[in-house]
């Protein structure tokens, strides 16, 4: 036995239908495809206009839902799986096939398809797990170095005038390490569940990057790398100046620990429309794989896990830089070549009206 919607029901069924975000297939027990709605042609990139009978091969040859829907019609039992769909991009689904069941009859007459899309979610779920992952090593490295000197300075070590002292300060610099990282954790949080309160004002970029100079250039010397600031004079942006410091620091300092000696860094900006402000940093670094753009700014994300801790990073900074920025209504995006040197940019509000009244940055 096979079944038809009448002239009535049918419009009904694929106005409602229509409105779903789920992917619907119902077929019946020759696998001839019944009805189908806007998000399933979505899914299986389907010709939006169809004539003739349209078999469910004819629109997948994936393999467990033609098993899902096989045991649906052959058993009476529904069927569940997670499944990859390859069409303009991979996607992932939660595939529910179930039997649609004639009460007049009682048997099986046809079998309905669902196709949930959670890509997002098993993605979020990935990062979740490498987050966790990532931090119980940031933390168990230290803690390990600090343990193993903390026990050789109990059993003797304390008393070696020519090992303790540096001893100590190998301990204070592990310490200091997890420090950094459970207040990044924290700023990032409190950004997260929107605690961290902006208050924008007019700034000067030109003026507030000449102030920042001042906490850049220990580093820079350090590590042999020139820092430059180009803002020409007049730029101005509206954003809170605590955030603006913590973004400009963090993408600031990162292009100066991952540079040369001899490199550079340089900070540029301009106004890129009537409602946005750009600046960009600029470096003569590493660079950056291209393979690694699209990920740079989750939460403990490394590009290279040995230089990363050698140059002292949390492996937050850029998580902190993203949501600082998009909680100005703004955007962040970087440009890369292993080897030639990285450009971030960030775009952020432009001052709708010119004004004298400007916010130095603080460098104390």
């Amino acid at each position: 036995m096979s079944f038809r919607l009448d002239q009535y029901s049918q419009p009904l069924l694929e106005a409602v239908l229509g409105s779903l975000r789920e992917g619907i297939l119902v077929i019946d027990r020759q696998t001839e495809v019944v009805l189908y709605n806007q998000a399933a042609i979505d899914i299986f990139n389907l010709s939006p206009v169809m004539t003739g009978p349209l078999r469910l091969i004819d629109i997948t040859r994936n393999k467990a839902i033609h098993d899902g829907f096989h045991q649906v019609l052959e058993e009476g039992r529904p069927f569940d799986a997670n499944l990859e769909i390859f069409g303009v991009q991979e996607r992932t689904f939660s595939f529910r096939a179930t039997p649609l069941i004639m009460p007049s009859a009682h048997e099986v007459v046809g079998a309905i398809g669902v196709f949930f899309d959670v890509t997002q979610l098993v993605r979020l779920e990935r990062v979740r797990r490498e987050f966790f992952a990532n931090l119980s090593h940031e933390l168990r490295t230290p803690l390990t170095s600090i343990l193993a000197y903390v026990e050789t300075l109990l059993n003797g070590a304390l008393y070696d005038n020519e090992n303790n002292l540096q001893f100590l300060r190998i301990i204070n610099k592990h310490a200091t390490r997890m420090q950094n990282l459970v207040r990044d954790i924290a700023d990032l949080s409190a950004i997260e569940a929107g605690e961290f309160k902006l208050e924008p004002v007019t700034i000067d970029l030109k003026t507030f990057v000449d102030n920042l100079s001042v906490l850049v250039l220990p580093e820079a010397t350090a590590r042999q790398v020139t820092f430059r600031n180009d803002v020409p004079p007049g730029i101005q942006v509206q954003a809170d100046p605590q955030a603006l410091e913590q973004i400009l620091m963090n993408l600031i300092i990162n292009a100066v620990k991952f540079n040369r000696p001899g490199g550079e860094v340089v900070v540029t900006a301009s106004f890129e429309s009537d409602v946005r402000t750009l600046i960009a940093v600029r470096d003569t670094g590493i660079g950056i794989e291209a393979k690694h753009l699209g990920r740079i700014f989750e939460r403990l994300y490394r590009v290279d896990k040995s230089r990363s801790q050698e140059v002292g990073g949390t492996g937050l900074g850029l998580a902190i830089v993203k949501h600082l920025v998009l909680n100005h209504g703004g955007d962040v995006s970087v440009d890369s070549t292993p080897g030639v040197g990285s450009e971030f940019r960030v775009r952020l509000p432009r001052p709708m009206m010119p004004t004298s009244a400007v916010f130095p940055a603080a460098t104390g």
